[in-house]
């Protein structure tokens, strides 16, 4: 298969047993499938078409009509990112990464063009663009710091990688000017580099790896380098987790676990200029959450288990799949509405958390809204291969 190539999506409707609501499959259990990472913009302004990844000879890139199913291949060949494409805000591009350089594809011609081409001897890891499209913002990572990853390697690697200490970069590219700069350069494992909306000169990126192995996990650092700052202490205890920006930029928001004791979960929120730490509500265990673009809602993936994703092992995958209708976990996606600050379950995601699909996040829910607000995006492995599902909001306002 070649970029341009069109294939056909078969949707499949079914009533969740749980909630009653409507939920609809978008891929087929007979192939991977997934969404981009949860917090790219990975739907069109309008929410109509959807950029998403399929794997058939290779995983490639494609961009879903929504009403029809229709997707077009974006990219071929090997080296491809798979989870890390963005429209951009106008939605006339794509941005993804593949054989080390990062691209902007056109969406009306498919021609793309070289925006970043990462360093011999780095490897790049998180990487996203500001929302008015000039700035970047990639990890690197020295290959030759890493340690040896064996293929179809599951959550292994996630403490070895951390306790590697491997050499680490992050570069802001000025898309306009050419500049590139170097703005954090340590021995600690950075990951999920996010430029913060409206203000394109503060980055937040976290120091990546189990919560019992770091010294903490949210980071906050200006473009040019200066005030590298930690956002608040972690305890070896505590599990903060899934840092996104609100769509305003005004706070950072996450998930605060306790894994001891009473064993507490909050949505809280750190305002970026005074470090005030606020906590936003009491939670289910989300293992993922984001909110929508107009802040009415939030959405969270609830993970059944008690044991952190990175510890889940094929015999805790094996005994989830086989519980009863009626001894089901509380493997839920959660809707928050954010004015009366109160959570519901939006519907049963029914994933296994397995790492068996060729890449451990394929079965991550990882919810997620599409850009116009109307719809809840998610990726379940229930029925086979990981597959991507959709839920219409306008059910929940109609209760």
């Amino acid at each position: 298969m070649a970029i341009g190539d069109r294939i056909q999506n078969q949707f499949m409707v079914y009533r969740d047993l749980y909630t009653g609501m409507e939920i609809e499959r978008l891929t087929e259990p007979n192939h991977v499938s997934h969404h981009m990472y949860f917090y790219n913009r990975m739907s069109t302004g309008d929410g109509k078409k959807l950029l998403y990844c399929a794997e058939f000879e290779e995983r490639q890139l494609y961009l879903m009509d929504m009403e029809t199913g229709e997707a077009v291949q974006l990219t071929e060949g090997g080296g491809l990112d798979d989870y890390g494409g963005i429209i951009s805000s106008t939605d006339k591009h794509v941005y993804y990464q593949q054989d080390k350089v990062i691209w902007k594809l056109a969406l009306s011609g498919l021609e793309r063009e070289c925006v970043y081409r990462i360093a011999g001897g780095w490897r790049g890891d998180s990487w996203t663009v500001s929302d008015d499209g000039r700035y970047l913002a990639v990890i690197e990572t020295l290959e030759e710091s890493l340690p040896k990853r064996e293929k179809g390697e599951g959550w292994d690697f996630f403490a070895k990688t951390c306790l590697a200490k491997p050499h680490c970069r992050i570069i802001y590219v000025d898309l306009v000017s050419g500049t590139v700069r170097t703005v954090v350069e340590e021995d600690c494992w950075l990951g999920h580099v996010q430029i913060r909306p409206g203000d394109s000169d503060t980055i937040m990126f976290c120091h990546e790896g189990p919560y019992d192995l770091i010294d903490a996990r949210l980071w906050l650092v200006q473009s040019d380098g200066s005030r590298c700052r930690c956002c608040r202490e972690q305890p070896s205890d505590l599990i903060l987790t899934h840092e996104f920006w609100l769509p305003d930029g005004s706070k950072l928001a996450f998930v605060y676990r306790e894994t001891t004791g009473g064993k507490r979960e909050d949505i809280r929120m750190i305002n970026p200029d005074t470090m005030e730490e606020e906590i936003w509500m009491r939670c289910s265990p989300y293992a993922h959450f984001i909110c929508d673009r107009q802040n009415r809602y939030m959405v969270g993936d609830a993970q059944g288990s008690d044991v952190p994703i990175h510890l889940l092992g094929k015999e805790t995958a094996e005994e989830t799949a086989e519980e009863k209708p009626e001894e089901v976990r509380n493997d839920f996606i959660y809707l928050v509405d954010v004015e009366k600050r109160r959570e519901q379950k939006l519907c049963y995601h029914g994933t296994s958390w397995s790492a068996v699909h060729g890449n451990p996040q394929d079965s991550h829910p990882h919810p997620c809204f599409t850009e116009d607000g109307k719809y809840v995006i998610f990726v379940s492995d229930r029925e086979g291969a990981p597959c991507i599902y959709r839920v219409n909001l306008q059910q929940y306002r109609d209760k």
